[in-house]
């Protein structure tokens, strides 16, 4: 996902980059507006050592999408396995949405579906979720090694060792509600972008809308925002920010932020006012001006060719 951002980026232009069937980034150019939208990055100074917290954080997320995704091929009675892919367990909650679909209406191949059916695919998979996986405190590995028919050893060797994981539940629901509603909320974020009747007033609060709601879903059903990074968001919202959410894996990092052109200083005052000088009252004038940056869609990596110059 970096690297296509890197790559393929376009001025003044968000990226729909998918994987399936292969690479591939749509450019969806931002619309003129007044103010203009600026996207502000906030640095929350919190360090996530994933090598240390790993087995309770990411490498966790990653197991329990797994299960997550080969429980609901076993409750929905898939005829065939999950189709193997890149993701580090060899199957993903992507390759049970095609599945499942494939299987049930019929479809040759679900990764050529258009981007309205997909959207209503993911709202039903959403429900069926919900429906589904009810229990809101975790299974046990007893619990899903009795939905997959194998031996808790089996899960164990299969599941839990190549990733090492340290957790006696697995929150299967919330990871799967999370990677669902986010993947249907790229798609109406990039509809709204699209959209030729939005009033460019409420475009904003809109598209924002879309980044609150991402927020919210990385904290509590994802559970891999922070106490810090849930406060810079807040506070950006309270200054002016039509939308705020953490940005990268989570657990600490960064933030982004769409703002109005009007309210950027305001946002960055608020910030230093009521998140820098009482969290980290020691830092430098420069220290804080490299913790904020405000940015805008710029063009991605380029090739120059040098007249005169056959080699790099």
């Amino acid at each position: 996902m970096d690297q296509s951002a890197s790559v393929f980026g376009l001025l003044d232009s968000a990226l729909l980059v998918s994987f399936k069937p292969s690479l591939k980034a749509d450019v969806v150019t931002f619309p003129k507006t007044d103010p203009e939208f600026s996207f502000v990055v906030a640095q929350s100074l919190v360090t996530s050592n994933k090598q240390v917290t790993g087995p309770i954080h990411y490498n966790l997320r990653v197991v329990e999408c797994t299960l997550a995704a080969q429980v609901l091929a076993s409750i929905f009675r898939l005829k065939n396995p999950l189709p193997k892919d890149e993701s580090p367990l060899g199957s993903s909650l992507r390759g049970l949405h095609d599945a499942y679909f494939e299987q049930e209406d019929e479809i040759a191949d679900n990764t050529q579906t258009s981007l309205d059916v997909f959207q209503e695919q993911l709202r039903k998979l959403i429900q069926m979720v919900e429906d589904y996986l009810p229990q809101e405190e975790g299974y046990t590995r007893e619990q899903i090694s009795d939905l997959l028919g194998i031996t808790v050893d089996e899960l164990e060797e299969k599941y839990t060792t190549k990733v090492p994981v340290r957790a006696e539940r697995f929150h299967l629901r919330q990871r799967a509600l999370h990677v669902f509603t986010e993947a249907l909320r790229v798609q109406q974020f990039m509809d709204l972008l699209n959209s030729k009747d939005e009033d460019p007033k409420e475009l904003g609060k809109k598209l924002g809308s879309k980044l609150n709601d991402t927020q919210e879903s990385c904290r509590d059903l994802y559970d891999c925002s922070c106490p810090e990074l849930d406060e810079l968001c807040e506070i950006a919202r309270g200054a002016g920010s039509y939308g705020s959410r953490l940005t990268g894996a989570g657990w600490g990092g960064c933030s982004v932020h769409l703002v109005p052109a009007n309210k950027v200083e305001a946002v960055k005052a608020a910030w230093k006012n009521k998140y820098y000088s009482r969290r980290y009252p020691n830092l430098t004038e420069e220290e804080l001006e490299e913790a904020i940056v405000v940015s805008k869609p710029g063009r991605g990596s380029l090739t120059w060719k040098v007249e005169g110059r056959s080699t790099v």
